[in-house]
Order: structure tokens, then C-alpha cells, then sequence
């Protein structure tokens, strides 16, 4: 166990920066909780901005570290819990220049770290926090603490108003059965409580900002995350890297991405040998970086991008020959050789057509640029949906007294013939020609992102077949099934039966059909010999 605040939180710290000794982590809270030697080291860099970065007042930010599993489980133990693996830390940087202070400056970071990829929610909860922790000292960590500890357990598909250092949080956690763009929630407000500040998604911070630059480009960086292609973005500052890092890997949403990202890398990490040894294919990794060392180790990347001083500024497509000197100091653009396989469309030209005349408000544009991707994601989304279904047995061939039958294989070969002129009737404006979405889906079925996908499809369609299954076991006549069995089969039944029952409850607690399975156990056992009976009735006493 490593002493969690609560399922949201896992601990708050402080690191300090001093000039001799370097960064420390000078309080942590709960005290007892677990840090390996090795994340304290990454925690505590990637807690500060590189010293080129010249960030100087207060600086929010937020990087993602994997996890150490020396002393704790062994990583193929955590393999199928994937975000368990890694930390998420939630920055407040704050620099102050004052002869008061030793060589010139003070320097901290207030830190919150979890296991949950709620970055707007999370941004939101430290700007809270760290600011009175600056003015009140340990006692607003206090607080915080006890606060956190009365949010409850987290559930998906619930919404929550919740307290925090005297200030109202309201959100929404989302669950796979939310359909399409999520609305925002009605908070109800009592008379006297403090108005509440309301978040529009748990997830995302101002993405239409943030990929403003990038607009133009926008189908080819869904492409390329969608196959989990390998790209740096180089910054001036963690917050910059580590909003486009993070924006990047929603471009896919519904879809999860689920190769590895770092909003925030620095030449320190532990894994910094990993990613940039060149005796082996880049990693399928997304990296935000700020030092310019990174220019010379993350030359063999085959995408970067070069953002400009100047927020508002569009990047340009350039072949990473013009990268000058291998330099990340280099031309602010998006450098890469990728070749997309479908085109620019009218929508994108509809978003790039704002104006300083005509500004949209940002909660709009934020809206209908996030509805194009959701709309494009979809679109390559549905043939797959349907080949999927295709796949799945027939209910009339589910025989209650044998195994459940399984999804069919996903064979890609037999996808890519399935994709008729009528099923690549996309449902966007946006028009690849027909080969060039056939190309897309090949490159995307080897993808660790389809990978992951189908086996979350795979585990709903087989985990529907068990449930149709156990239906078409509640209704069978047992009568009929033990009119010639055997005490043998007839104790196979029995364990049979418990066997769904226990699945039954796993899945639907509740299910009716718990009751018809209950009865049949009632029924078999009735015909077994007595002295049988006894021994086995303790076992079949089901709640």
C-alpha cells in the first residue's frame, strides 16, 4: 500500500529548489506514503521549469512519470491496468526575485500528484490550492487534505459539487454510456453557499487555443497519433509543451490513446537513455521538451514540432531538412515527411475563418473543433463497428447446456475486403479517396491503439454472449435436460450452474434471472441422493 489521500488524490508535495544543493521534496503529505529513491529524483526535476525556459512569477503545468515498481508489484502484475502505471503531477511553480532571499530568488513548487488524467480538473484544483498554500503555509494543505477526503469514491457517469479551501468545484465524471459531446451539467446553488465554479470537461483545457498553430495540419497530426507515431514538441516552457502534449492525445477522443506521452520531459528522467538511444527505432512516444539539448538526442524522431513565441502564429509544414543544425532552437514549424492519406476538408476552413473582427467566443470554438474530431474519429470508427458485429454468433446457435460461444477472429484481411464502396460512404465532409482510407485502416490495425480498442470491444462482445447465454440457461427446461443424466452430470449441472450464477452477479447483481438459476439448483439437488444432498447443499446456499 503506499497511504493514498483518497482515490483522487495520492499525495500533495513540496519541492524546493536551492542553489547549492539542487531540487528536494522538503514536505510530502501523507508523510507515509511510498516513493521510491528513483521517482523522488523525477519527481523533483520534472517539478521545476529547465533554467533556459526564464519562467519567473507563478507557473501552472502538469507531467505524466511512470511508476517504479522495485519495491512494490512487478510491473507484469500492473501490465493490465495501464494508467496505474504512471503518476500524473499537477504543477504550481512560483519564482520571486528579492535581495531578501538567498542568491536572489525563492523558488518552490507546489505539487499534487495522482493517478488521474483530469487535467482540467486537476489545473483547476492546484490553482486553488497552491496559492493559499503560499500565503497560509501548512494549514491549507490541511484543509485541502480533509477536503479531498470527503469528495467520496470516484464514479463514472456521476456528477459532483464539492469543496474546496472555501470555494465550490462542480464537474462531471464521464462513463462509456455518455453519448456524443457532453453537456454541461445543471448544478443546483443554495442561497448561502459561494457560487460554484463549474468545469465544461474534467479533461480537456482550452484545445482550440492551444492547437490554434497547428490547424491547417490538423487531419495529419489525428493521423499520426492515431497510429501512435513517434513526436517531440519543443517549447519555451513546460506549460506550453505540456497543453499541446496533452491536446495532442485527445485528438483521437473517443478513442484512447494508449501509447506513452510525457507533457513535460527533461534531460534527468530516469528513462531519458530509453528514448533517445538511436540503436533502435524511436519510441512510440509523444514527448514535450524544452531543453535544447534534445535538439542533437531526439534527431532520429520522424515528426517535431517548433512551437513560436507567438501563440497565434501558424506553424508551417517544412522537411526536417531545414532543421537547421539539428538545433530545437531552430525555425518554429512542424517538421515531417508524413505523406496523409486523406485531405484537407471544409469544416477546417470553416474553423481557420475566424477573424480579430469576428472572434467567436472561446467555449465555441473549443465546441466545434472538438466536434470535428469526434465526427472524424466516428467516421473511421463505424466500419469497424459493423465488421465487429458481423462477427458475432448467432443467438439461435447459444445452447444453454454448453460453453457460450465467442466473438468471431478479427481477421484484418477480411476487414479491408469488407470495406465496399458502400461501407467507406463517410459521414463528413472530409473525403479521402476510397484507397487511401483502405491504406489508413491497414497502418491502423497494427496500431497499439486498435490493439487496445478491439480488445475493450472483444471483452463487451463475448461478456454480451455470456449474459444471452445465462438468459437462454435461466428459461431452458432442467426437467427435460435431467430426464437420463447421470449423479455424474447431474453434479457438473450443479457446479455449471453456480459457476453462472457467481458470473451473474459479477455482471447484472440486479438481474431476475438470478432467481431462475436458484431454482434449478433447487431442482437438481432434489433429485440427487440424500445423503449427497447434505454434503452439497452448504455449498449451493447462494446469497
Amino acid at each position: 500500500m503506499t497511504n493514498e489521500i483518497s482515490s483522487w488524490v495520492s499525495a500533495v508535495a513540496v519541492v524546493n529548489f536551492d542553489l547549492e544543493l539542487g531540487q528536494s521534496i522538503e514536505h510530502i503529505e501523507p508523510s507515509s506514503f511510498l516513493l521510491t529513491e528513483k521517482e523522488r529524483l523525477n519527481i523533483c526535476y520534472l517539478s521545476f521549469p529547465d533554467s533556459n525556459s526564464g519562467c519567473s512569477g507563478d507557473t501552472c503545468y502538469h507531467f505524466r512519470v511512470r511508476k517504479d515498481y522495485s519495491l512494490r508489484e512487478s510491473r507484469d502484475m500492473m501490465s493490465s491496468q495501464h494508467e496505474n502505471q504512471y503518476y500524473y503531477g499537477y504543477v504550481f511553480f512560483r519564482q520571486v526575485k528579492g535581495e531578501q532571499f538567498k542568491r536572489g530568488y525563492f523558488q518552490k513548487s507546489f505539487v499534487l500528484l495522482t493517478k488521474k488524467p483530469y487535467v482540467n480538473l486537476f489545473s483547476n484544483i492546484v490553482q486553488i490550492t497552491a496559492p493559499q498554500f503560499f500565503d497560509s503555509g501548512q494549514v491549507a494543505i490541511e484543509v485541502a487534505l480533509h477536503n479531498f477526503m470527503s469528495w467520496g469514491e470516484i464514479t463514472p457517469g456521476k456528477s459532483y459539487q464539492v469543496p474546496l479551501l472555501g470555494q465550490v468545484l462542480a464537474f462531471h465524471i464521464p462513463s462509456i454510456k455518455d453519448k456524443g459531446q457532453p453537456k454541461p451539467k445543471e448544478f443546483p446553488n443554495h442561497a448561502l453557499a459561494p457560487k460554484p465554479l463549474v468545469l465544461r470537461s474534467i479533461f480537456e483545457c482550452n484545445p482550440y487555443s492551444t492547437l490554434k498553430p497547428l490547424l491547417p495540419h490538423i487531419s495529419i497530426l489525428w493521423e499520426l497519433v492515431l497510429l501512435g507515431e513517434p513526436i517531440v514538441v519543443f517549447g519555451g516552457s513546460p506549460k506550453e509543451t505540456s497543453s499541446l502534449v496533452q491536446a495532442l492525445v485527445s485528438l483521437i477522443a473517443p478513442l484512447r490513446y494508449v501509447n506513452d506521452y510525457r507533457p513535460y520531459f527533461t534531460i534527468h528522467d530516469s528513462e531519458f537513455q530509453e528514448f533517445t538511444s538511436k540503436t533502435h527505432p524511436p519510441s512510440r512516444v509523444i514527448l514535450g521538451v524544452t531543453n535544447p539539448y534534445f535538439g542533437k538526442a531526439l534527431q532520429h524522431f520522424p515528426h517535431l514540432i517548433i512551437l513560436d513565441s507567438d501563440p497565434d502564429k501558424q506553424l508551417k509544414i517544412l522537411n526536417p531538412k531545414e532543421h537547421v543544425n539539428s538545433s530545437l532552437k531552430g525555425k518554429p514549424g512542424f517538421y515531417t515527411r508524413y505523406k496523409p492519406h486523406l485531405v484537407r476538408d471544409k469544416q477546417i476552413k470553416k474553423l481557420l475563418r475566424t477573424t480579430n473582427e469576428h472572434q467567436r467566443p472561446s467555449e465555441v470554438e473549443d465546441i466545434m473543433l472538438r466536434r470535428y474530431l469526434n465526427e472524424l474519429t466516428h467516421t473511421l470508427v463505424i466500419p469497424l463497428e459493423q465488421y465487429i458485429s458481423s462477427l458475432m454468433p448467432l443467438q439461435k446457435t447459444i445452447n444453454p447446456f454448453r460453453q457460450p460461444p465467442l466473438l468471431q477472429p478479427f481477421v484484418p484481411e477480411h476487414f479491408i475486403a469488407y470495406l465496399t464502396e458502400t461501407v467507406l460512404k463517410v459521414n463528413i465532409e472530409l473525403k479521402g479517396h476510397k484507397a487511401s482510407w483502405r491504406d489508413l485502416y491497414r497502418r491502423f490495425l497494427k496500431s497499439s491503439n486498435f490493439e487496445y480498442w478491439f480488445t475493450q470491444k472483444r471483452l463487451e462482445a463475448n461478456k454480451r454472449l455470456e449474459m444471452l447465454h445465462i438468459q437462454e440457461l435461466g428459461d431452458s427446461d432442467i426437467y427435460s435436460w435431467m430426464k437420463d443424466k447421470h449423479e455424474v452430470e447431474i453434479v457438473d449441472m450443479l457446479l455449471w450452474i453456480r459457476d453462472r450464477y457467481e458470473l451473474l452477479r459479477k455482471y447484472d447483481s440486479q438481474s431476475n434471472l438470478k432467481e431462475d438459476l436458484k431454482n434449478h439448483i433447487k431442482t437438481l439437488l432434489e433429485v440427487i441422493p440424500s445423503d449427497l444432498q447434505t454434503n452439497l447443499k452448504p455449498a449451493f446456499t447462494l446469497d
